[in-house]
């Protein structure tokens, strides 16, 4: 099949490509160690916040917080922690098949920590959709989104996915996003509607492939 021209995207990971449920982990957090569901929540916010800069890991701040021992608790709530994540097989095949028609390039933009980024290797490794893709992960910049610095780093290393459309979960990283000349869209599998959003997508990419490139001579 005849390539066409370059066209680029950057895509958030959670609630984009993953559903991310984190309910099953925090009712085991809470019946572990008899704490409420809202005191489960405040732990894994705070734990989510540096985690995503590499600061920590979800064991280490178990056995921080929680005074942990047992080997065997420990390996249950980091596999419950794992297991919030899931991959939308079906969102990941049709960006497969638009790397194939409109020479589509992924970018994954995400706040992410060091297990989680490596747990993606094999979580979205669907049709060889991960190893394609341009990983820029907060844990390894040490920035989160919506910071400039997430951005910014972003576009100082892949200076062509400049003007790109930026698939995103969070309006806040959308508006953020802004300044730096994304073209934004909103997504998130946790909503109606995803299949419509998806073949917007796909229309937009096979919009912008179809579009042939000025000629440097005619500057």
């Amino acid at each position: 099949m005849k390539k066409t021209n370059p066209v680029y995207i950057a895509l958030d990971i959670g609630n984009v490509l993953c559903t991310v449920s984190a309910v099953p982990f925090l009712e085991n957090l809470s019946e572990t160690f008899n704490v409420t569901i809202p005191e489960a929540h405040r732990f894994l916010k705070r734990f989510q916040q540096i985690h995503d800069l590499g600061y920590t890991t979800m064991e280490d701040e178990l056995k921080d917080k929680f005074a942990v021992k047992s080997p065997v608790t420990i390996k249950r709530l980091v596999q419950a922690w794992n297991d919030s994540v899931t991959p939308s097989l079906h969102i990941i095949d049709r960006l497969n098949h638009l790397r194939e028609k409109a020479n589509l390039q992924v970018a994954l933009l995400s706040n992410i920590g060091v297990e989680h980024a490596a747990m993606m290797e094999e979580k979205l490794n669907h049709g060889g959709f991960f190893p394609g893709a341009i990983k820029h992960f907060s844990c390894f910049v040490g920035a989160r989104k919506p910071s400039m610095v997430y951005y910014q780093s972003f576009l100082s290393q892949h200076p062509r996915f400049t003007g790109c459309l930026y698939v995103d979960d969070l309006q806040e990283n959308l508006d953020a996003s802004k300044q730096f000349g994304f073209k934004t869209f909103h997504m998130s599998l946790e909503l109606p509607g995803v299949d419509d959003k998806i073949k917007e997508i796909e229309d937009i990419i096979i919009t912008q492939a179809a579009v042939k490139p000025k000629n440097p001579r005619w500057h």
